[in-house]
């Protein structure tokens, strides 16, 4: 796969980013390379690694234990209460 320099100035538009005309053959350049080198991964040989592999992964869990904060720090907070920072909520 490769892209021209017209695909470069569709996406380039699409993302709302300001192209500028004496940069886009070396932005073509480097999306071609770029795109070469993904086309190389499917050319590696993945037949004898396991499928679960991949997701296995080890979480580390931490204590959440509220220590100290440097007076100087503090001083600078725009909200403090309790010698604690004052965020707002977050909703997730």
């Amino acid at each position: 796969m490769s892209v021209s320099i017209d695909d470069v100035k569709k996406v380039a538009h699409l993302a709302r980013i300001k192209l500028d005309e004496s940069k886009t053959d070396e932005l073509c350049g480097s999306l071609n390379s770029i795109l070469h080198f993904v086309e190389q991964l499917n050319e590696v040989d993945c037949s004898k690694i396991d499928d679960d592999m991949q997701y296995t992964t080890t979480l580390h869990e931490r204590a959440d234990i509220a220590v100290p904060c440097d007076p100087a720090v503090m001083d600078n907070a725009p909200q403090k209460e309790c010698n604690m920072f004052v965020v707002p909520k977050v909703v997730g």
